[in-house]
């Protein structure tokens, strides 16, 4: 982690961070964790891990074959995957996998969602229940060892702008589960 705040040792990093994001939650829960991050020179895996607990549950990445396989049961998803530059964003069903070649491999001929993860790079994996824009939003991230996210699963939403209450209910099932 690189804060910007002079800390002497980890640990006072630590504390440091988790002050200021407590901060900028209290002041604006709304703020995307990318920006909290940007702001605090931190990389946002560690910001996520500095939200309250009523906002961000990490759990074990050896969990990834059992979310990625559920999830593709829940329907349209909003699948994000952005770097500093960019952010793609794809509404559609998150498809099932296969390994191969040191990835896990996304194809399906019934959504539009393909693609190969490196497995093997996933470092954390975090449920996020967190306001994004004013609104109610859910999400499952996934990271890397240097704290950049490889991809973000969002819950959908109907033509109200309401979470879909079927899928808000899987994902508090998985996240209680795991």
């Amino acid at each position: 982690m690189n804060c910007v705040c002079g800390a002497k040792n980890k640990d006072s990093v630590k504390e440091i961070l988790a002050k200021r994001v407590a901060e900028m939650v209290a002041n604006n829960p709304s703020k995307a964790t990318g920006a909290m991050a940007a702001e605090l020179e931190a990389s946002e895996m560690d910001v996520i891990r500095c939200l309250p607990e009523t906002m961000a549950k990490e759990v074990p990445k050896g969990r990834f074959d059992e979310i990625v396989e559920e999830v593709s049961t829940w329907g349209t998803l909003t699948v994000i995957v952005q770097n500093e530059s960019t952010i793609m964003e794809v509404k559609a069903p998150f498809p099932k996998g296969t390994y191969g070649h040191g990835y896990y491999n996304l194809k399906s001929n019934s959504t539009p969602i393909g693609g190969h993860i490196k497995a093997s790079e996933l470092s954390a994996i975090f449920f996020v229940s967190k306001p994004f824009m004013g609104l109610e939003s859910h999400s499952i991230q996934f990271f890397n060892g240097n704290g950049n996210a490889m991809f973000k699963l969002y819950l959908a939403r109907d033509e109200k702008r309401q979470i879909l209450t079927e899928q808000m209910e899987k994902f508090a099932n998985l996240k209680n589960r795991l």
